[in-house]
């Protein structure tokens, strides 16, 4: 039950990401990130929006095939991975006090913390 709830709320949080990153792709602003030219748009669109949206679907699909523990194993490694890599870049780039990763830091481990408690009740 708690894993079929958790892979849903990583499927909705991927769709919805995805969706708004396709439809409105200057949101990236609130990331702190701009492009310099109307590829790097296209590159929003591609990246944070088209590969969140297929990894919501994918999500779905392996839920639907009743491997809920398999998808939610694989939401820990991107995210656990999203989460390293912020945390070595924060240092290494002395970002720490943006305001993005001031957000992104706190929620991205909380994110981890309940993937990895739901994985070992599942």
């Amino acid at each position: 039950m708690a894993a079929d709830l958790a892979l849903f709320a990583a499927i909705a949080y991927f769709a919805v990401f995805g969706v708004a990153f396709l439809i409105r792709p200057a949101l990236v602003g609130s990331f702190g990130l701009q492009w310099t030219d109307d590829a790097g748009r296209a590159e929003v669109r591609c990246y944070y929006g088209a590969v969140s949206v297929a990894l919501a679907g994918f999500l779905a699909y392996l839920q639907a095939e009743d491997l809920t523990v398999e998808a939610l194993t694989g939401v820990t490694f991107l995210a656990g991975a999203v989460l390293s890599v912020r945390v070595v870049t924060a240092v290494a780039d002395r970002s720490w006090s943006a305001p993005y990763n001031r957000l992104a830091l706190p929620v991205e481990a909380l994110f981890v913390a309940g993937l990895l408690g739901t994985l070992t009740i599942a």
